[in-house]
């Protein structure tokens, strides 16, 4: 089949966003494997058939925007879009990372924000932390804007309704994203967060990875020229769920219909496989007290 450029263009950029959900899905098969070996030193959630939020929020950062989040397969899926190496996250998982990873030093407003808030529970420090980012983003004037990830039972509580209303008072550059997951037990869905009085909410079908990305995108370039913030209730399934569609199997069918073929997504998937077992190969390395390289090296942009 030929291809216009245009459509091109569109097709890479949906490559790219399956290469990042196949390293995700991996990633977290990875990490289940390290549980079940014992290896783990503290519970991890696998997000299994949740991938495209995670992928379709981080892909509609730009440069300088900033994502607040205690989510972590949030916080993976911002490693795989910056190409950042993934033996460090698997490491740390199993106890054998070198270093923590820490916040940078925040300076003025937003380092007394996060100390006076320091002992409190998870959530509250992650709206409250996207919070200050936001105000501090306001002052210093460049469009920058902080994007901020909940799960559904989260966007309930007490601590997000305060933040919501703090932030379309101050009409913050921040975007709220709730990952509203549906899994067998039949968690309901968020209908409260509609009634943030002055805060748009947008839905987005969370196994189309393209519709999380547009959607969180428009809300970012809102909140970028002075418009205030937006929520982004984003419904996804897990695997289990039995009206569930995987994500990764919506997007193949997407780009199939493109006309991509069979062997080129094969490719995709061959070099997502490759990084991520390379990077559990590492991480293990590190807990048998072997050194190896720092970096692992990324099969998708190296020769084959």
């Amino acid at each position: 089949m030929t291809q216009t450029p245009e459509l091109s263009v569109i097709v890479r950029d949906q490559l790219e966003l399956y290469r990042r959900m196949w390293v995700m899905r991996l990633l977290d098969m990875a990490i289940e494997e390290a549980r079940i070996d014992g290896l783990l030193t503290g519970p991890v959630q696998p997000a299994f058939g949740q991938e495209a939020v995670a992928v379709g929020t981080t892909a509609a950062l730009r440069p300088g925007d900033i994502i607040a989040t205690d989510i972590a397969h949030c916080r993976h899926a911002q490693r795989v879009a910056l190409g950042l190496p993934l033996a460090p996250t698997i490491a740390e998982l199993i106890g054998t990372s070198p270093t923590r990873a820490r916040r940078p030093a925040a300076k003025g407003f937003v380092a007394d924000w996060k100390q006076s808030i320091s002992p409190a529970g998870v959530l509250g420090q992650s709206t409250l932390f996207a919070l200050g980012d936001a105000h501090s983003q306001s002052r210093d004037g460049k469009g920058r804007v902080t994007v901020c990830v909940i799960g559904n039972r989260e966007a309930g509580s007490v601590e997000f309704t305060a933040a919501a209303d703090i932030a379309v008072s101050w009409r913050l550059p921040v975007v709220f994203v709730v990952e509203n997951t549906r899994d067998a037990s039949g968690v309901r869905r968020v209908e409260h967060v509609r009634a943030c009085d002055g805060m748009p909410v947008l839905s987005a079908d969370g196994k189309e990875v393209a519709a999380v990305r547009d959607s969180v995108q428009y809300a970012v370039e809102r909140a970028s020229a002075g418009d205030g913030p937006t929520l982004v209730d984003a419904v996804t399934y897990r695997t289990n769920h039995p009206c569930a569609v995987d994500p990764l199997v919506a997007a193949r069918r997407q780009l199939t219909a493109s006309g991509v073929a069979g062997g080129h997504l094969y490719e995709v998937e061959r070099r997502a496989r490759r990084l991520v077992a390379e990077a559990e190969s590492l991480a293990k390395g590190m807990s048998a007290g072997g050194t190896g390289p720092v970096l692992e090296q990324n099969p998708w942009t190296a020769a084959s």
